[in-house]
């Protein structure tokens, strides 16, 4: 029998690229939707389609046109006072402008957005132009500087803001450099989406959930596989969302099994083996929970190293990130599952 060695090449480039291709995906799975959300997504292989990665649950919204757009606004957009909006520096780009009357540099409706005048460079008459003083974080409409705060920016990253003080105008927090982009309308969002957004192919997409496939009322909820394979999966209903390594229980302190509520969160937390929990949700009767890596003391911090590996008094510990998403994702009362 003669065996056609072309052939025999080929099934085998196609098993291996299979094995790679599955592993890819299981390994994108447990953190893409994490690491994308509040960023917009352009699907490079379907005609550049637009999405945007909301930041609370973690799910894709087709923005691809201006009424989708405006509706997914509705639903996670997130109200801000004045004030507030005010610590948030101002993004500044050439490719912005459609219009800029007084050549400042200043698109008109950006103008119009923070109270300065489109027709006047100047528009505090104090001698400078309204573009270097936001640019320096100087106020352009008085004197002072501008109420600056770049760890407040940072907060806010990737979230799209609407001004619940004046008439609702669109912002949105760049997490590429947590500037607020302002959105006037959906021509601003094409816009902002060709700076900022980052190419995504579909089978990469595929890997963040559709809000679309999310039943209206669907509740969160946690499974946790503490077998050899160490993962924590969120939920909205019956829909997996998303997935974190884990270390739970070592051999001599096992993690409980079973189905258990968060009966509390505590933004740092206190064991009794003497070391800090941060992001702490109890468990069962408070005994054991879910916290990020510990530290100690002397300031010594668990290392990302031990993720996936059972080595913790009982607890199930998370990584930083995924440990404050979800405290904040995850309410008193969410169903946990430990298996």
């Amino acid at each position: 029998m003669k065996i056609n060695t072309k052939n025999l090449f080929l099934f085998f480039l196609t098993l291996i690229l299979s094995l790679f291709i599955f592993n890819v995906k299981t390994l994108l799975a447990s953190s893409l939707p994490f690491e994308l959300r509040g960023h917009f997504l352009i699907q490079v292989d379907n005609h550049g389609q637009a999405w945007y990665v909301d930041t609370d649950n973690t799910l894709r919204h087709d923005i691809s046109s201006e009424f989708l757009f405006f509706e997914m606004m509705k639903d996670v957009g997130l109200g801000i006072s004045n004030s507030d909006l005010q610590k948030i520096p101002i993004a500044i780009n050439d490719k912005l402008i459609e219009i800029d009357s007084d050549n400042d540099g200043l698109d008109d409706d950006l103008e119009r957005a923070i109270g300065t005048d489109p027709y006047n460079s100047d528009s505090d008459g104090d001698s400078y132009n309204d573009k270097i003083e936001i640019l320096n974080h100087f106020n352009p409409l008085g004197k002072g500087r501008l109420a600056i705060d770049k760890n407040f920016s940072s907060s806010l990253s990737g979230e799209i803001l609407l001004q619940a003080e004046s008439q609702g105008q669109a912002w949105y927090v760049s997490p590429l450099d947590n500037l607020r982009y302002y959105i006037g309308d959906y021509n601003d969002l094409i816009k902002i989406v060709s700076l900022s957004g980052r190419g995504i192919n579909s089978l990469s997409l595929e890997l963040i959930t559709d809000s679309d496939v999310i039943k209206s009322g669907a509740i969160k909820n946690i499974k946790i596989d503490i077998s050899k394979n160490q993962r924590l999966y969120y939920y909205l209903g019956d829909t997996e969302i998303g997935s974190f390594p884990i270390s739970a229980g070592k051999a001599t302190t096992p993690t409980p099994k079973g189905n258990f509520k968060i009966i509390n969160k505590h933004l740092k937390a206190w064991s009794s083996y003497g070391l800090w929990m941060p992001y702490w949700m109890g468990l069962g009767t408070g005994s054991f929970g879910l916290h990020e890596l510990p530290i100690w003391p002397s300031g010594y911090r668990e290392g990302e190293s031990h993720l996936g590996i059972p080595v913790s008094h009982g607890c199930i510990r998370l990584g930083i990130g995924p440990a404050k998403f979800l405290y904040d994702w995850a309410n008193i009362g969410t169903s946990v599952l430990i298996y």
